[in-house]
Parts: structure tokens; C-alpha cells; sequence
């Protein structure tokens, strides 16, 4: 059985000839080659019948690069991810071993907890002002890096209880609203206890309605 192919290729005859000519190429069963036209020899070389299996391995060698090539996309997304969520987490601990470390914070916090804070006219430069201040500018970095998305609330989760236990506080709220007043009149912006502020708002919703999504 004779099978045929026609083949496309560049003539050779003149200098700077690109015109393409057409190759008959007869295939017999034997693997021997027939080719009709000039150059035949090379023609034969170009098409000496292959193996059925290095044929295969040819068409199966690029497509297998690519198939590493994605599974190795897979593998740096999956890494890169898991590498943001651990510098995630390390920044969160680092959080929270400084709130447990800090004296003067701890001292503000078990105040507000058992209900001993109180933002009264003798507060305004009282060691209870540091104290609190302290407190709030550590509880407002947690809340910038969220603003900023580093972090998210679902990161926030270990730290959410302290969060909501000072700033669900009667007398913090009243410090708080005082804040955001002083600073708006004063054309300074908003202060960082305002990202604070939307912090708690986020992570109570979030603790009401576990199935909302949380930024």
C-alpha cells in the first residue's frame, strides 16, 4: 500500500529565493521513501519513517513540559500563599505578645474589664489617659494593618475578644466619640481610633453573623 504526502518547503535554487515549492512524498509499507521533485535526498532524510513510539514521544515531550511547567505555577501559588498567611499569623502573635507583655497596657485593660475606667473631667492628662492611650494606639496598629489588608478578620480572630471587650465599653466609647470630635474640629483628620472604631463595628457583625462574609 502506497500512501502520499505533500510537503511544503523552501526552494534553494537562487539566491534570496523564498518561493515555496510542493513535494510529492510517497510512503510505502516497507518504510521506503519515494520523492518526487529536487533535493530528494534531503527530503528522504527530513522524512525517514520513525518508530511509532519516538513519534509519540516527540508530540508527548512538549506537552508534558507544559503540564510540569503549570504544576509548578500550582505549587509557587500555593507556597506563596501559605507564606503570606504565616507572615499573617506572626504578625497577629507579635501583637499579642506585646499586649501581654506591656505593663501599662495590661494595667488599661483589666481596668476597662472589671468596669474601673472611668473618662471623667480628671482624666485629661492623668496616668489613666496614658494608660488608655497606650492601650488604643496598640489596639490601632491591629486595626490599620486591616485597614491596609494585611490582615483580615478572619487573621483577627485570636485577638477579637480584647477588641470588642474595650471598645463595646461605655466610658471607651464616650473617649472614643470625644476623639473623633476634637479631631474633626480641629482639621486634623481622622484620628487612628476611628479605624478602630470600624474595626469592632466589623468583627461584631462578623461574631453576630458568622456566615457574613468578613473583609
Amino acid at each position: 500500500m502506497v500512501r502520499c504526502a505533500i510537503l511544503l518547503v523552501r526552494s534553494t535554487g537562487g539566491a534570496g529565493s523564498e518561493t515555496p515549492r510542493v513535494r510529492v512524498v510517497a510512503l510505502r509499507r516497507d518504510n521506503c521513501v519515494a520523492v518526487r521533485g529536487p533535493s530528494a535526498q534531503s527530503t528522504v532524510t527530513a522524512l525517514q519513517a520513525l518508530p511509532v513510539w519516538e513519534q509519540i514521544a516527540l508530540l508527548a515531550v512538549p506537552a508534558a513540559s507544559a503540564v510540569f511547567a503549570a504544576i509548578g505555577l500550582l505549587l509557587n501559588f500555593y507556597q506563596s500563599r501559605r507564606t503570606n498567611a504565616q507572615a499573617r499569623a506572626a504578625l497577629v502573635a507579635e501583637w499579642l505578645k506585646r499586649f501581654a507583655e506591656d505593663e501599662d497596657i495590661q494595667r488599661a485593660y483589666y481596668a476597662i474589664a472589671y468596669s474601673q475606667f472611668r473618662y471623667s473631667d480628671d482624666f485629661q492628662g492623668s496616668e489613666r489617659e496614658r494608660d488608655a492611650d497606650r492601650l488604643l494606639r496598640h489596639f490601632s496598629n491591629i486595626a490599620l494593618a486591616w485597614q491596609a489588608g494585611l490582615l483580615n478578620t478572619h487573621d483577627i480572630r485570636p485577638v477579637q475578644y480584647y477588641v470588642l471587650r474595650v471598645c463595646q465599653n461605655p466610658e471607651i466609647k464616650k473617649y472614643l466619640d470625644f476623639m473623633d470630635r476634637w479631631a474633626k474640629e480641629q482639621h486634623l483628620g481622622e484620628h487612628p481610633y476611628a479605624v478602630l472604631n470600624q474595626l469592632s463595628e466589623q468583627l461584631d457583625s462578623c461574631s453576630r453573623d458568622p456566615s457574613s462574609s468578613a473583609r
